[in-house]
């Protein structure tokens, strides 16, 4: 489940970054951060083919776990297959972004996820994540342990 909600929260970003971009008004958004806001955007609507468009085909998705790292998804392929799976989820989660930093081809911003609980309640976690952008497309995604 912990990949799951990483790979929600990752992927998900999209309304965030919609959120990080309004905030941003001394700046304008740059090619990567609108890609995130896009990707983003897609993952919250569960629009597999949209997030794929953005995914460079050798795309890395790496979780962070104290001193440990662990590849999650090695490939477009083997990525949107897990997505796949986690859209087919009951529970729907839905992700922004913010403080978001740019440093040539990354970019790092905390992402948090929402989602219902069965009691009703909405709850939320939040993960600092760093794109690595390659082509224009997101080369890898290192994503590290959730906060609440």
């Amino acid at each position: 489940m912990r990949n799951f909600v990483s790979l929600g929260l990752a992927a998900a970003l999209v309304v965030s970054a919609l959120h990080g971009s309004e905030s941003a008004t001394a700046r304008e958004s740059s090619i990567q951060e609108t890609t995130v806001s896009k990707y983003v955007a897609a993952y919250n609507i569960r629009d597999l083919e949209l997030m794929r468009s953005m995914m460079h085909a050798e795309i890395q998705w790496i979780a962070i776990e104290g001193g440990n790292s662990e590849i999650v998804a090695n490939g477009r392929d083997a990525l949107a297959e897990q997505m796949q799976s986690y859209f087919a989820s009951p529970t729907k989660i839905w992700s922004a972004f913010d403080d978001v930093i740019e440093n040539g081809r990354f970019l790092t911003l905390r992402e948090t996820a929402h989602w219902q609980a069965a009691d009703g309640t909405v709850k939320s976690q939040s993960s600092i994540v760093v794109y690595e952008f390659e082509d224009a497309l997101i080369r890898r995604v290192w994503y590290y342990s959730a906060q609440n």
